[in-house]
């Protein structure tokens, strides 16, 4: 999973190796970063999960920007 695809996701969340693959480091790091509060996450039993506006705002993609996006709306039908 790239950022590219990580904005036109439709899904809430992401998993640890799907984060992990965006930053391009391994699991381990992202599992730290969240144990750091560094990332936000999510607790599903033994899954971990991570909501993927806050993650990309991680990357510096601004969160209006993402939700303009993945609902289709450019500037021009607000």
């Amino acid at each position: 999973m790239d950022p590219d695809d990580l904005l036109s996701s439709r899904s809430a969340v992401v998993t640890l190796a799907q984060a992990a693959s965006v930053f391009d480091v391994d699991v381990r790091t992202v599992t730290r970063a969240i144990e750091n509060g560094d990332l936000p996450a999510l607790r599903l039993g033994r899954r971990v999960l991570i909501p993927r506006l806050p993650l990309l705002a991680a990357l510096g993609v601004r969160v209006d920007d993402a939700l303009t996006e993945a609902h289709g709306a450019g500037s021009d039908d607000r």
